[in-house]
């Protein structure tokens, strides 16, 4: 498997681990930096750490996701990535546009995923907060604030790209790199299975996840990745986000005889009861999945059935060794641990999660493109306008995957997603969790199968040409 994944990867493979040097000058100067923290503002083009610079006013940011209920899994741990880069920059003096230093001041609101309480949560952030940026999950609430922000001009950064649409000119997504990883799901799993040839049959897939329109927009693109691999597919339900059993869907699931099961953007609790019922109810095929929480579902499972389910998702960990050891995830995750972690002073009880850097995605190269338009306004903040254009003017741009470029005007009708590279991982027996085992570039792989892939996403009218 390793030699096949290996054969048909590498095409499409960037090797792209961020090692970062951090001079001793540097430090001395930002005598309150410590080595991590400093290569956390490395991203920054022109941050100028120990220099002293007039003061500008404070920018408020804004976080705009579900903070309690069975969505929290995906807003909590938000809150924690932004505030270790929030924090970072303020104790560096703020971020330097246009000859000053302004800091950064991050104000939260749980909409508990409900489209109503996201508008009111928006206003509230806009009119009482004046944010200039919203840090956000996306699906019912962005549909929900998407005018009023569009009227006040505010960026919205979903974690799913399917949110964008030329009618809304400051939603913008690429954090998770949805729905591109959920389509490599497809390409991974093709490299593990047998051959049709061998086989003597298509390869069958199947897919499950909860009904809301997040979902829904990204298993058509996960859906039409498959039919380009060649997957027949053979099971494409959703069930109600109310569902508590689960041994009937996956009884359904497994009647289909698929080779294939994907759980798409099943939430964490979801994936859970799931894994739970095709461990008891036999299941012998590859399952795939958007962000697996192994901590929380190896309570239900042996490790080794994952394993032998050649288990493949997205949201690599910070504290994958594959990134090695002096990168910007390596110090993140010292950052995230001596802050958040077991014994730390704001403990949270829990491990660190892809979800504690995702949204941080679309905030690093906001104050990226804020001091590249600010170099155009001196003593002023640029405005959300200025900060995009300049933007999508930067061949490449760090992200804290890698190289990142603005994209996403043949997918989404809009030039607002961070193209970056996609980490892929599969579950690893004895690292009792996920391991990276490829970094993929996803532009030109997608540029060989879209043909097909939009022929299957129009069919089921989740292309943004359809949705208004």
């Amino acid at each position: 498997m390793e030699r096949r994944l290996q054969k048909l990867v590498v095409p499409i493979l960037l090797v792209t681990v961020l090692v970062v040097a951090i001079p001793s000058a540097a430090i001395s100067a930002g005598a309150k930096l410590t080595p991590d923290e400093m290569v956390l503002l490395s991203h920054l083009p022109d941050q100028q750490i120990g220099k002293e610079y007039p003061q500008g006013d404070e920018i408020n940011v804004g976080f705009l996701a579900a903070l309690s209920g069975p969505d929290a899994g995906w807003g909590l741990p938000g809150v924690t990535g932004n505030s270790i880069w929030i924090d970072t920059v303020n104790k560096a003096g703020g971020l330097l546009v246009g000859g000053k230093r302004y800091p950064l001041k991050m104000h939260k609101f749980d909409d508990e995923a409900n489209a109503s309480k996201a508008l009111q949560g928006a206003r509230q952030l806009v009119l009482e907060h004046d944010v200039k940026f919203i840090s956000a999950i996306g699906g019912d609430p962005a549909n929900a604030t998407a005018p009023f922000l569009t009227k006040h001009k505010v960026i919205y950064a979903s974690l799913v790209p399917t949110d964008m649409q030329p009618s809304r000119p400051y939603v913008v997504a690429g954090g998770d790199v949805t729905p591109q990883c959920n389509m490599f799901n497809a390409l991974l799993a093709k490299m593990v299975l047998p051959s049709e040839k061998e086989l003597g049959r298509p390869l069958k897939y199947a897919l499950t996840t909860q009904d809301d329109i997040m979902s829904r927009q990204v298993g058509a693109w996960e859906i039409g990745a498959a039919v380009a691999m060649g997957f027949e597919i053979v099971y494409e339900k959703f069930f109600s986000v109310d569902t508590t059993d689960f041994a009937p869907i996956a009884t359904a699931l497994m009647a289909t005889n698929p080779d294939v099961i994907s759980l798409c953007e099943a939430w964490p609790e979801y994936q859970t009861l799931l894994w739970e019922q095709l461990y008891l109810q036999g299941y012998k095929g590859v399952v795939v999945q958007n962000y697996a929480d192994w901590e929380t579902n190896l309570t239900k499972i042996p490790p080794e059935f994952p394993a032998a389910r050649h288990a493949i998702d997205s949201f690599p960990l910070m504290d994958d060794p594959w990134w090695g050891e002096y990168s910007w995830q390596a110090s993140f995750t010292r950052l995230w641990n001596d802050r958040y972690g077991p014994g730390a002073p704001e403990d949270v009880k829990r491990k660190m999660t892809g979800i504690d850097w995702d949204h941080a995605v679309w905030l690093i190269p906001w104050c990226i493109g804020a001091q590249v338009a600010g170099q155009e306004t001196p003593g002023k903040w640029p405005s959300n306008d200025a900060i995009l254009e300049a933007l999508r003017k930067m061949p490449t741009f760090p992200t804290i995957l890698g190289p990142g470029h603005m994209s996403g005007k043949e997918m989404f009708g809009i030039q607002n997603m961070i193209e970056q590279p996609v980490p892929m991982n599969m579950f690893d027996l004895e690292a009792k969790d996920k391991r990276i085992v490829a970094h993929l570039n996803f532009e030109p792989w997608y540029a060989s199968i879209k043909n097909v892939v939009l022929k299957e996403v129009k069919e089921r009218g989740q292309h943004w040409s359809q949705r208004k």
